[in-house]
């Protein structure tokens, strides 16, 4: 076996030279030194993670005007589509997420993304799979659930109207927070729960990380999981923020049924990512509070629903109907 890997290691070898030259045959300068930007940033080496030299030149195309970040990304994703390889792919969704990574949080040019908006599984890898051996298939377990969430993460961005995964924007300090409840306060109930309802979405994304963990030790793994990281803390800022707003007093005491229900299903999807973020993230640390957050507001949830009349109901035309004659509201909590 140890044979057959190094023969693997020598055929990518010889491909990535191949890819180098067929960049420089190009008659455009500017599109020869993109090609090999990231081929040489992407390269076959299995398991080593990007050299850091080699990850800013990709990132200083990606983050450059419209034309050269376009550019670039078209190129990580067309060797993204093209290779079989666990290695290459996961190295082509780290450049693609370093450059999400980077851009302002306020970045209008969302056409640069537009790609991500076509519907799920964009980047079509749901099926990815390097048949190699057994750990190439359990890398590409990686590469899958790296994948899709990218992909949430940009619809999440889509959903909110900026790029969620942003290193400038800053933790959630106090300042920001009151900056973001205010925001909050303006905003209408409906449009916060579609909001909480995608950022859930990514969470539950976020959480549903392969089960081969030990591969974390791995230096390019490593690497990928503290970019999600990121990702994380920035999501864990906005459901804080949405869920401080629906429970507040102000706000909670003029949601309707549907709402409060909705949201009550929203923060038990939250609360279910717990056990399995920790697990990824092997950080038990709560600095923001939302494990503390979420319980104490699906009480207070709970406590609305059961102190409304459901004993009955307008419907459209004034009639009336007997909810409670029907089933009792512990089994319509449960159904919901």
């Amino acid at each position: 076996m140890g044979q057959r890997k190094k023969l693997r290691d020598i055929v990518g070898a010889v491909k990535d030279r191949g890819s180098l030259f067929k960049a420089s045959l190009s008659a455009k300068p500017a599109v020869s030194a993109t090609r090999a930007t990231v081929v040489r940033a992407t390269t076959h080496k299995s398991a080593a993670a990007p050299a850091e030299h080699r990850v800013a030149a990709v990132l200083s195309l990606g983050l450059g005007s419209g034309i050269t970040a376009s550019a670039c990304i078209w190129y990580l994703t067309a060797r993204l589509h093209r290779t079989r390889n666990a290695f290459v792919a996961l190295k082509c969704l780290f450049a693609l997420h370093g450059i999400m990574i980077h851009r302002s949080p306020h970045d209008q040019n969302l056409r640069l993304y537009s790609f991500a908006f076509e519907g799920k599984n964009f980047l079509s890898l749901c099926k990815f799979n390097d048949d190699f051996d057994e750990e190439a298939k359990e890398y590409s377990s990686w590469v899958r659930w790296y994948a899709a969430t990218l992909e949430q993460s940009l619809i999440a961005s889509h959903a909110l109207g900026y790029v969620l995964s942003s290193s400038s924007s800053s933790p959630c300090s106090q300042a920001k927070r009151e900056y973001k409840r205010e925001r909050m306060r303006a905003a209408t109930s409906s449009d916060l729960m579609r909001e909480l309802e995608v950022l859930a979405s990514s969470l539950e994304q976020v959480s549903d990380v392969p089960g081969s963990l030990h591969l974390r030790k791995n230096d390019l793994v490593y690497e990928v999981v503290r970019s999600v990281c990121q990702d994380y803390r920035m999501i864990r800022c906005e459901v804080c923020s949405r869920v401080e707003e629906l429970g507040s007093e102000e706000r909670s005491g003029s949601l309707s049924f549907g709402h409060l229900t909705r949201l009550q299903s929203a923060l038990e999807r939250i609360e279910g990512c717990r056990e399995r973020l920790a697990s990824l993230f092997v950080n038990k640390a709560n600095a923001d509070g939302l494990w503390d957050l979420i319980p104490r507001t699906k009480e207070k949830v709970l406590g609305l629903m059961r102190g409304g009349d459901q004993s009955s109901t307008v419907v459209p035309g004034g009639a009336w109907l007997p909810w409670r004659d029907r089933f009792s509201f512990n089994a319509l909590t449960t159904v919901l």
